[in-house]
C-alpha cells in the first residue's frame, strides 16, 4: 500500500518510508535536512484529525515527554502540524527494540540486567514528575547502536494530580492487558507501583521468553492478572536462579505495597541476585547445592578407615501400610509450555502498537464476577485444593461494582487495529472488590491430626528454619542466622533437630534444641556436608559429603555429637539423601553419576551386610527416597528426563521396601519435592509451588493422595515432622 506521505517534505523532514502503523499513529523514517539526520516522526493518521480525543492524547504526549528530560528516555525534537495532521519528531533508534531482541528467545542474564539498570532510573525519574508510564512493555524500549535502552510512548501517559479532559482516557482501564498491573486492570486509582508492576512482567518476559499470563481475549489476560498468581519463571528457563526468581515474584506482587518501592531497588536487587551464592537449595539436579562464591580448597580425602558396626536393629513399630496404586503409563511428568505469541521485527510497528489500547475491561469482568459469585453462593464451605496441575488452586474472586455512570465501564475498547466496542453500562451492585480473601484455615480433618511441622523458608533474601504447630496454626522461626539453613532432620525423640548451613563458606552438619537454642557445628571442613538423617534410635546421623570437591558424594555417619565420624559408602557416584529404614538396617539414598540426573536410581545399603543394591533401574530420573514408618514402602520422587529441564516436572511415587513393585502415589504436573510421612505414617508433607502466593509452600495429604491441603502461606520447603 502506498502512503501519501512518503516523499514529501514536512517542516524540513524529508518522509523516507514507513516504520511502523498502530491504532493511534503512523511512525515514518524521515531526514532532517538542515542537520542531515534520520529521525523518527510519528503523525496522527489523517481519519482521526476530527477526533477530539485522539488529538488532546496526541498532544498530552508532547507536553508530558517535553517535560521529562533524561538520558534514558527517548529525546522529542520537534512537534507541529501538516494539513491538519499533528506530528512529533524523534530521535530515531536504529538498534531496534527490545521486543525485538526476543526473537531469538529469552535474553541472558547479563543482557537483560543491563536493560533494566537503564531504563530503572529512567522510569523512577518520570515518576519523580508525577508521570506515570502505563504502558511499559518490550516494544516500548528501544535501543541504539551502542546498546544503550530508552523509553518510549508516552501516548497513555497520566500526570498525577492533573484531572484528565473531558473525553481524554486519563483514567479508567487502558494500556496493554498482558503488562497491566491488577489495579489497573480494574480501573483503581494508580501510584508508580503499577508501572512496577509491567516492569515486573517486563522481567519475568526477558528472562523466560514469555509472557506470564496469556489468554486468547484482552479480557482473559485481565482477569488473570487480577486473579492468578504468576507461573514459576524456572519452568520456562531452568537455568534462572531461585533469587532471580524472587526478585521478579516481588515485582509482580498483587497487593502493590508488597511490590519493590521503585525501579532502582528492582534493579538493585537484581544485581544483587544475580551474585547471589544460593542459587538452590533442591536435591534435584547435578550442581544444585549452594555453593560458596569464593573457590573452596581442595582438602585431601580422609585416609580409608574400617567400615563401623552399624547400630543395632532395633525392634520395627507396627503402623498401617500405605495404599499403592498400579504403575500407569503416565507416571512421568512432563513440561507444558504455551507458545509465545509470534512477534514482528519492525521496531516501530511495535512502539505505534503500543501508542494506545484503551481497554474497557471492568464491566466483562464484573460479569464474568456474577458467574463466580452465584457459584461461590452454592457452595460457601468449599476448601482451597491443589488441581490436577499440582498447583493448588485459587479460590474464587469477585469483582468490584461498576456505577452505571462509570467512567471506565463507558471506556471503549481500542484495539490494536484501531477497532472499538462499546461495553455494557452498569452492573448488579454488591459484589465485593478482586483481591480480598479470607485468610486460608486447614481443613478440620487436618487441624484434627494435628501435628508439627519443622521446615525452611527463604524469607527477606535468606533461608532459614520454621515450626509450625497444624493444630494452632503457630508458626516459630527457628534461625536468625544471614546464612542459608535448609533441610531440617528432627531427631527420633523430638528434641533436636540437624540441619545444613554455609555459616563458615561452605555447608556443614549442625545440630541445636528443638525451640533453636543450644546450637552446635558438628562437622567442620572445606567441602559441602548435607542432608543430615536420624538413626531410628537417635545415636547415629548420617549424610553426604562432597570429598572430593568434584559433586561425587560419599556417605558418612557420626554419633549424634559429631564424633566417630567415619565412611559407610563411596564408588565414585554422586550419592545423596541417605535415609535410614525405620528398623535402623537399611539406608536408601540417591545414587548416580554427578552431572548426569537422567542416570539417578534409589539405592540401598545393608549396614549388616555392606551390600548395595539399586532399588530402581530404568529411564526415569528417581531421587530423594523415604521409608514409611512401617518400613514397608519407600516414597521418592520420579521425573521426566531426555529433553526436559532438571527443574521440569516430577511425581511422587511408592516402591516396595525390596523394589518389586513401583507405583506412582500423585503427579500434580508441577514440581513436587520434599516428601515426608507424618509420624503415624497417615500424611504426607511435600512441597510445590502455589498459585495461590507465588511461592513454593508446604502441603500436607492423606497417605492415600486426598485431603490436600496448603499449610504455609509465606513459603516453605522442605518439611519433617516432629515426632509425638
Amino acid at each position: 500500500m502506498t502512503d501519501a506521505l512518503i516523499g514529501k517534505i514536512i517542516g524540513g523532514y524529508e518522509i523516507l518510508n514507513v516504520i511502523g502503523r498502530g491504532g493511534m499513529a503512523t511512525v515514518y523514517r524521515a531526514q532532517q535536512k538542515s542537520m542531515n539526520r534520520d529521525v523518527a516522526m510519528k503523525v496522527l493518521p489523517e481519519k482521526y484529525i476530527n477526533d477530539d480525543t485522539y488529538i488532546q492524547r496526541f498532544n498530552q504526549e508532547v507536553a508530558i515527554v517535553a517535560k521529562l528530560e533524561h538520558r534514558n528516555i527517548v529525546p522529542v525534537h520537534d512537534y507541529g502540524e501538516f494539513n491538519g495532521q499533528p506530528y512529533i519528531v524523534m530521535r530515531y533508534m536504529s538498534g531496534g527494540s527490545v521486543d525485538d531482541m526476543l526473537n531469538n528467545g529469552p535474553l541472558e542474564i547479563e543482557q537483560l540486567v543491563d536493560i533494566i539498570d537503564q531504563i530503572a532510573p529512567a522510569l523512577d525519574y518520570a515518576h519523580s514528575k508525577q508521570v506515570l508510564h502505563r504502558d511499559l512493555k518490550p516494544s516500548n524500549v528501544l535501543l541504539d547502536d551502542d546498546g544503550g535502552a530508552y523509553l518510549t510512548d508516552f501516548g497513555i501517559a497520566r500526570v498525577l494530580g492533573e484531572p484528565g479532559s473531558k473525553g481524554i482516557t486519563t483514567q479508567g482501564v487502558v494500556g496493554t492487558p498482558s503488562y497491566m498491573s491488577p489495579e489497573q486492570a480494574q480501573g483503581l486509582p494508580l501510584d508508580n507501583r503499577s508501572d512496577i508492576y509491567a516492569l515486573g512482567v517486563m522481567l519475568f518476559e526477558l528472562a523466560t521468553g514469555r509472557r506470564p499470563f496469556e489468554s486468547d481475549t484482552p479480557y482473559g489476560i485481565a482477569v488473570l492478572q487480577v486473579t492468578t498468581p504468576p507461573p514459576s519463571p524456572r519452568t520456562y528457563n531452568p537455568q534462572l536462579s531461585f533469587a532471580v526468581e524472587e526478585v521478579i515474584y516481588k515485582a509482580l506482587r498483587k497487593k502493590r505495597e508488597e511490590r519493590f518501592p521503585n525501579a532502582v531497588a528492582v534493579a538493585e536487587a537484581l544485581k544483587r541476585a544475580i551474585n547471589k551464592p544460593v542459587m538452590s537449595l533442591h536435591d534435584t539436579q547435578p550442581g544444585g547445592i549452594p555453593r560458596p562464591q569464593q573457590p573452596v580448597p581442595q582438602r585431601t580425602p580422609p585416609p580409608p578407615q574400617q567400615m563401623m558396626p552399624p547400630p543395632a536393629p532395633l525392634s520395627q513399630p507396627m503402623y498401617a501400610s500405605v495404599p499403592s496404586q498400579p504403575m500407569t503409563s503416565g507416571m512421568v511428568g512432563t513440561v507444558r509450555r504455551r507458545r509465545s505469541k509470534p512477534r514482528g521485527s519492525n521496531v516501530w510497528m511495535s512502539a505505534a502498537l503500543g501508542g494506545l489500547l484503551g481497554c474497557g475491561l471492568l464491566a466483562i469482568l464484573a460479569l464474568i464476577a456474577l458467574i463466580v459469585f452465584s457459584s461461590a453462593n452454592s457452595n460457601s464451605t468449599t476448601t482451597s485444593t491443589p488441581s490436577a496441575s499440582g498447583d493448588s488452586q485459587a479460590e474464587n474472586n469477585s469483582l468490584p461494582p461498576l456505577d452505571a455512570t462509570s467512567e471506565a465501564a463507558r471506556e471503549a475498547l481500542i484495539t490494536e487495529s484501531g477497532s472499538s466496542e462499546e461495553l455494557p453500562t452498569s452492573v448488579a451492585p454488591g459484589i465485593a472488590p478482586i483481591g480480598v480473601r479470607e485468610t486460608p484455615t486447614l481443613n478440620p480433618s487436618l487441624r484434627r491430626t494435628g501435628g508439627v511441622l519443622v521446615y525452611f523458608a527463604e524469607r527477606d533474601g535468606n533461608y532459614d528454619l520454621y515450626k509450625l504447630d497444624l493444630l494452632s496454626g503457630d508458626e516459630t522461626r527457628l534461625t536468625f542466622d544471614s546464612n542459608a539453613d535448609s533441610y531440617p532432620a528432627v531427631s527420633p525423640d523430638g528434641r533436636l533437630i540437624a540441619f545444613q548451613s554455609n555459616r563458615d563458606g561452605d555447608f556443614d552438619i549442625y545440630v541445636m534444641d528443638i525451640d533453636g537454642k543450644n546450637l552446635k557445628q558438628l562437622t567442620d571442613n572445606t567441602v559441602l556436608d548435607r542432608i543430615a538423617s536420624w538413626s531410628p534410635n537417635g545415636e547415629w546421623l548420617v549424610f553426604s559429603s562432597d570429598t572430593r570437591n568434584d559433586e561425587t558424594y560419599d556417605l558418612y555417619q557420626m554419633r549424634a555429637d559429631g564424633s566417630e565420624l567415619h565412611p559407610i559408602f563411596s564408588n565414585g557416584a554422586r550419592n545423596s539423601h541417605p535415609r535410614y529404614s525405620p528398623d535402623g538396617r537399611y539406608i536408601v539414598f540417591t545414587t548416580g553419576t554427578a552431572d548426569d540426573g537422567a542416570t539417578w536410581e534409589i539405592g540401598r545399603l545393608d549396614l549388616q551386610t555392606d551390600d548395595f543394591i539399586q532399588l530402581t533401574n530404568n529411564s526415569s530420573k528417581d531421587w530423594s527416597p523415604s521409608y514409611s514408618p512401617d518400613g514397608s514402602t519407600i516414597i521418592y520422587l520420579t521425573g521426566s528426563t531426555g529433553s526436559a529441564p532438571a527443574f521440569g516436572d516430577s511425581a511422587i511415587a511408592l516402591l516396595t521396601g525390596d523394589g518389586s513393585t513401583q507405583t506412582v502415589l500423585y503427579d500434580g504436573g508441577g514440581y513436587e519435592w520434599g516428601l515426608a510421612y507424618s509420624p503415624d505414617g497417615t500424611l504426607i508433607s511435600y512441597t510445590t509451588l502455589s498459585t495461590e502466593t507465588g511461592r513454593e509452600e508446604v502441603y500436607v495429604m492423606r497417605s492415600d493422595s486426598s485431603g490436600i491441603q496448603q499449610v504455609t502461606f509465606s513459603g516453605g520447603q522442605g518439611a519433617v515432622w516432629v515426632p509425638g
